[in-house]
């Protein structure tokens, strides 16, 4: 079966730092995957560059049979040009487009829409698949009211999905920080993606909402969506995840199951560190 994301060789610099130095790995369908490391190993900065936050130095990525990273030409870095080109558009797929195709993200940080409500804040991916033109959206004619009607079910429906028990009406801003969390699921799921990249969902959560976490992205993965998740939490991941990548310094250093991966001397020495010998 061909991987739905394939990942090679990817390299991220700035300046002399190795952000991500020749990341290889593939993700397929209806697969849960962490992608774990050490503080500073990389992993955001590669969610970065595969979602197309960032641009990458070199290396390619793949989505769904797709290039969704076009790294510029050696030429154009030695000229120092690259920063300027990018903030044109050169080089790269913007997000909002990798959106399209199929793939969704949530951040260590929320990124909800502050003074929005619950709702409106899912129906915000929702509105970029409505079809109504501008006129039939200024005079609210009869199939644009039909639209905004499915688009609040739609938003509803991801909202019961991801067991939000609040107020739709509220302002996110209103709600504890776990329903946050479910709040920025529904909406990335809204968006109906292949894949969705998870950066840290389980930071700041209690114990009971990391178990309704678990449950929640077992649920997503038996829709057929393949989940990608950083994560620091490895009694999290050792129960959740399929397979485990690990990152440090920007390498991979191992990816494997996760009784595999407890037993790599490798990770187990980029976690713990080596004992200095005896003098």
């Amino acid at each position: 079966m061909s991987a739905l994301l394939e990942v090679s060789d990817l390299r991220l610099q700035f300046g002399g730092v190795k952000a991500v130095d020749g990341l290889s790995f593939e993700v397929h369908a209806a697969e849960i995957l962490a992608v774990i490391g050490p503080n500073g190993a990389g992993k955001t900065s590669a969610f970065n560059c595969i979602s197309g936050f960032y641009l990458p130095t070199s290396g390619s990525v793949r989505f769904d049979g797709r290039n969704i990273v076009r790294p510029a030409p050696d030429f154009w870095h030695a000229l120092r040009l690259v920063p300027l080109l990018q903030s044109f558009g050169f080089f790269r797929v913007l997000p909002s487009r990798v959106t399209k195709w199929g793939m969704a993200r949530t951040f260590q940080n929320l990124r909800l829409f502050r003074e929005m409500s619950v709702l409106d804040n899912v129906k915000t991916a929702l509105h970029a698949r409505l079809r109504e033109g501008f006129w039939s959206t200024l005079l609210h004619t009869p199939g644009y009211r039909r639209a905004e009607e499915a688009c609040v079910r739609e938003a509803r429906g991801w909202l019961d999905f991801v067991g939000y028990q609040g107020s739709e009406h509220l302002y996110v801003t209103q709600l504890p920080y776990g329903e946050q969390r479910r709040v920025e699921i529904a909406r990335a799921l809204a968006t109906s993606p292949q894949l969705l990249l998870l950066d840290e969902p389980a930071a700041g959560l209690n114990f009971n909402e990391k178990q309704a976490l678990m449950a929640l992205i077992r649920r997503i993965r038996d829709l057929g969506v393949a989940v990608v998740l950083i994560e620091h939490d490895m009694g999290l991941v050792m129960k959740l995840a399929e397979r485990i990548v690990v990152l440090n310094y920007g390498k991979e250093i191992a990816d494997g199951t996760p009784e595999q991966i407890a037993r790599d001397p490798l990770v187990i020495e980029a976690y713990l560190g080596v004992e200095e010998e005896a003098r």
